[in-house]
């Protein structure tokens, strides 16, 4: 009985035997023991980092083993013909050959097993970029088209990436037409915006989003009428989308024709209500000044000034740039107020802001009596005084205005026919503005 029981577990052994041969020997071919073998042999040599014995292994399984034996052997060898391509150093001939070898790995990996065709084929992707960017930019751009043609908006950020770089390259050198980088520009970038929206916190998107931007920028295709072009629609769409408006505001900040832009205006004004900041609002002051937008720019000034981000010594920096500017659009007594208020929050202002102060007195349209239109020149030199007191580096400009001035002053016998002599003291309301100063002649 024990005997039958032998017998009969070999039979099961051989049946099972010959079972698992008869399968081997479809997927592994007619020369299915040489395929098996050499599989065996260029693995172990592979894990034992002996690159020279597992090539000779593997071109033996290439050799005997069908094309659908096994996918990793296509992952290892694209492993091996990377290595064999970083050793192959200056030999350009061998080198060239391993390349050719990769991509045929590559290649047959991609026709033989399509359920992980998304991966064979951003593989041959980042090989394409990695060997051929400098010497066939066009066949990468093809490479990653194919991967996005299967991906789409999930397409991995440095191929995107590395599409732009070799797409600009190749405009810059003649050898692809700007639209087609416009064109790429538009679809990638918004595959990248979405990619950031969905993933906000990932820092090698951000990076990815930033390289992308910055490759298309230097491509010289980046014009002001391109990008307008290429923005509007995408601001109008998602004007409250910070990731949509930041890069609109960065490459149109970037060309000294675009900030003057309408869209320009529309996407720092939308930045800036997403995010307000300090420096929004100054630069938003900024771009309405040089619009001539008076009310527009004070406002957000004012903004800037009140900002908590801002300090006792920078808020007077403001007001004194709030001053000029409303001493140049004609607010006279707000660039008095400023001027004073700017002194206050930083003295080292005060001899500009006196300054100031007294080109404005001396600017000033004095309806009353003629008497007036002279007694603003003593206001004028007053302030010039304090000017040069407080800072003796405006010496030399506030005596120039001195002298300037006198000559403006009232005659002795002028001033007497308003009951005026020398040192009496004298209170003007001029324009809006107030002062009390001391009377000076022309003898």
């Amino acid at each position: 009985m024990k005997k039958l029981h032998v017998y009969f577990t070999l039979a099961v052994v051989l049946f099972l035997g010959v079972s698992v041969s008869a399968n081997a020997q479809g997927k592994y071919g007619k020369d299915s023991a040489e395929c098996v073998s050499f599989l065996n042999f260029y693995k172990d040599y592979l894990k034992q980092g002996n690159l020279k014995e597992a090539t000779i292994q593997w071109r033996g399984a290439l050799k005997y083993c069908p094309p659908t034996a096994n996918q990793n052997f296509y992952i290892d060898g694209r492993r091996i013909y990377r290595q064999l391509i970083a050793k192959a150093g200056s030999n350009a001939e061998l080198r060239q050959g391993y390349l050719d070898t990769l991509m045929m790995v590559n290649q047959t990996r991609l026709a033989n097993f399509p359920k992980r065709k998304v991966a064979a084929t951003e593989n041959i992707a980042y090989d394409m970029i990695q060997y051929y960017s400098a010497t066939a930019p066009e066949k990468v751009l093809k490479s990653i088209e194919d991967v996005i043609a299967l991906t789409g908006s999930k397409t991995k950020a440095p191929l995107l990436v590395s599409y732009m770089d070799n797409a600009t390259e190749m405009f810059k050198k003649q050898a692809l037409d700007g639209e087609k980088v416009l064109q790429a520009y538009t679809l990638y970038s918004a595959y990248l915006d979405e990619q950031l929206k969905a993933n906000p916190a990932d820092e090698k998107i951000k990076e990815a989003r930033a390289a992308f931007e910055n490759a298309f920028i230097t491509s010289g295709v980046a014009t002001c009428d391109n990008l307008i072009a290429v923005f509007t629609p995408r601001f109008e769409a998602e004007p409250t989308n910070v990731d949509v408006v930041r890069p609109i505001v960065s490459l149109l900040g970037a060309d000294s024709v675009c900030v003057n832009s309408d869209l320009f205006l529309k996407a720092v004004t939308a930045l800036h209500q997403i995010e307000p900041s300090h420096t929004s609002s100054y630069f938003l002051y900024k771009l309405h000044a040089s619009k001539d937008n008076v009310e527009e720019a004070v406002k957000f000034m004012e903004e800037a000034i009140a900002s908590e981000e801002s300090d006792e010594m920078r808020d007077g920096e403001l007001m004194f740039e709030l001053a000029a500017y409303n001493f140049k659009n004609g607010s006279t007594a707000k660039a008095v107020a400023c001027a004073r208020t700017a002194a206050e929050k930083n003295p080292s202002l005060a001899g500009k802001a006196n300054l100031l102060v007294a080109n404005v007195w001396a600017g000033q349209k004095c309806t009353a009596n003629d008497m007036d239109n002279r007694a603003k020149y003593w206001v004028a030199v007053d302030y010039l005084n304090k000017a040069k007191a407080a800072d003796e580096t405006l010496a030399e400009e506030a005596n120039k205005l001195i002298s300037t001035y006198r000559q403006y002053f009232p005659k002795t016998e002028d001033a007497f026919m308003y009951d005026l002599t020398d040192g009496k003291s004298y209170s003007i309301s001029c324009g809006g503005l107030n002062a009390t100063t001391t009377v000076r002649t022309i003898k």
